[in-house]
């Protein structure tokens, strides 16, 4: 991967110099999965769930005993939808040799219903997916699982955005997938999600398929003693820099949510030799104002009582007690009941969260805008 311009990236993962920390997280999950057990990774958004698994694969496959894959199930909508986006990574990770297309992965294509193509020009294969009916996912399920199964090394497969399965309208998708993770039990597994309180229902609940079927990791914010020297010494490596005391600023004002505190970070970095506060205020202001198109719409989203509600929890951050008399009056919401029924309709669109007692709005940037207005 080419080095980037700016240090602080946003979007991807662009090696260890550009990852901060999670040395203990590492650790916990090289234990986890080196003795036999899978692994349920969650967080509140952006706070570098991808980053973390992409920056431990590529310290368990340096050890030459394993090889990785890694699936997001974002966009996938239907159990249909989960298998493909399984199976064009097990074809991208896999199925593209210098020596062609190998006779085991060719029959695994073949037990999934797809074909391969080859692009005219570069001779490129590529997976053409959807010629398998639909209901078949367990047979493409078993197909893939034999094909990881019998490679050389122990495999260790991700799936981000893993509590979309919940969603699926087929009643037996989380059924399905916890069959097939127990049909391969030398392989592991790394189920991570943004949607904290789905993902806790989905492994701790009783009556749940997947119940106490995986250790859990709670990753949490990257600390300010960890994160100073690194923001630092990527400044310095420039000849410029930045003071503590901004940093904190900075990661106080984000939360501590890595993408934000990356974002900001990136913008001084690009614009300034020495940063002051005032380059931080601006630049935060200027990220904002960038934001506006966006959040905008959120007013049109949502009821009346729910905006309302929504934009009180931001102007209040931290908050304790939503329902208390004097959030109520002060913001003029209304009754108790309905305020009630407006934050569980906000909390379970995970607009609004709740962390060790405190509410908040979700997403830093749009809780901080919302508490400019």
């Amino acid at each position: 991967m080419k080095k980037p311009d700016n240090p602080f990236v946003l979007n991807t993962y662009h090696g260890k110099a550009y990852f901060c920390d999670r040395e203990d997280d590492l650790l916990i999950l090289e234990e986890h999965i080196k003795n036999g057990r899978n692994v349920v990774l969650y967080a509140w958004r952006r706070l570098g769930k991808s980053a973390l698994v992409q920056r431990f694969f590529e310290e368990i496959e340096d050890s030459g005993d394993y090889e990785t894959l890694y699936v997001d199930f974002l966009s996938a909508v239907t159990l249909e939808d989960a298998v493909k986006e399984l199976s064009q990574a097990v074809f991208d990770r896999f199925g593209k040799t210098k020596s062609g297309i190998n006779a085991t992965i060719q029959k695994m294509i073949s037990s999934i219903g797809a074909s391969i193509s080859f692009d005219p020009v570069s001779g490129v294969p590529s997976l053409n997916l959807g010629l398998n009916a639909q209901g078949h996912e367990e047979q493409s399920l078993q197909a893939l699982g034999e094909f990881l199964n019998q490679r050389k090394k122990r495999i260790v497969v991700a799936i981000d955005e893993f509590q979309h399965v919940a969603t699926y309208s087929e009643r037996n998708a989380e059924a399905m997938f916890r069959t097939w993770v127990q049909k391969f039990p030398s392989i592991r597994f790394i189920f991570s999600g943004s949607h904290r309180g789905m993902m806790a229902e989905m492994f701790l609940e009783k009556n749940r398929p997947f119940y106490q079927s995986a250790q859990l990791i709670s990753l949490g914010p990257i600390p300010l003693e960890k994160y100073t020297p690194f923001i630092q010494g990527h400044f310095a490596a420039k000849k410029k820099v930045i003071s503590a005391e901004i940093i904190e600023l900075i990661i106080d004002w984000s939360r501590g949510q890595t993408y934000t505190v990356q974002l900001i970070c990136n913008y001084l970095y690009a614009q300034c030799q020495t940063v002051k506060e005032s380059d931080f205020h601006r630049v935060r202001a200027d990220i904002l104002a960038q934001q506006q198109a966006v959040f905008a719409n959120f007013p049109k989203m949502l009821t009346k009582t729910q905006w309302k509600v929504f934009q009180a929890i931001a102007k209040e951050e931290p908050l304790q007690n939503p329902l208390s008399k004097e959030f109520i009056n002060k913001y003029q919401l209304g009754a108790a009941s309905t305020v009630n029924t407006a934050i569980k309709s906000l909390q379970k669109q995970e607009l609004v969260i709740e962390d060790e007692g405190i509410y908040l709005a979700h997403e830093v940037l749009l809780a901080r805008w919302m508490a400019r207005l």
